[in-house]
C-alpha cells in the first residue's frame, strides 16, 4: 500500500429516521470507510424549490482514502431517500501519519492493494 495515497474526509446527511449506525457499520464492512462518526441531530436550513426549509439531520464523517470516492459515492447515493444527497469531499492535506496509514490500511483491501508499505 503506498503512503502517498491520498486521505479524504467524506460528508453526507441523513435523515433522522434512517440508522445512522447501521449506514456507518455497513461502509466500514464494505471497507469504503475506515471510521464513520455520527452526528445526530444536526439543524439544516436551506433553499429547496424557492423556499425556505429547515429540518434534523444526522451527519456522517466518513474517513477513507480518494481511491474509495466514487465506490463510497454510488453506495451513499443507493442507501439514500434524498432527491438530491449531499455528499461533499474534505482532502486531509495533513495530519497525524499514523492515523492518516491507519486509514489507508483499512479501505486497502477494497481496491485489490496489498497491506504492505512502499
Amino acid at each position: 500500500m503506498s503512503n502517498s495515497e491520498e486521505v479524504i474526509i467524506a460528508w453526507t446527511t441523513i435523515p433522522m429516521e434512517m440508522d445512522a449506525s447501521e449506514v456507518a457499520r455497513g461502509l466500514v464492512n464494505a471497507r469504503l470507510a475506515a471510521c464513520v462518526s455520527v452526528i445526530q441531530k444536526v439543524h439544516a436550513t436551506y433553499r429547496w424549490e424557492g423556499k425556505i426549509e429547515a429540518n434534523e439531520e444526522q451527519l456522517l464523517m466518513i474517513k477513507t482514502t480518494r481511491m474509495c470516492v466514487r465506490s463510497l459515492e454510488r453506495r451513499i447515493l443507493t442507501l439514500h431517500n434524498y432527491e438530491l444527497p449531499e455528499f461533499v469531499i474534505t482532502v486531509a492535506s495533513d495530519g497525524y501519519r499514523p492515523y492518516l496509514d491507519w486509514v489507508r490500511h483499512e479501505t486497502a483491501e477494497t481496491h485489490g492493494q496489498s497491506n504492505t508499505d512502499d
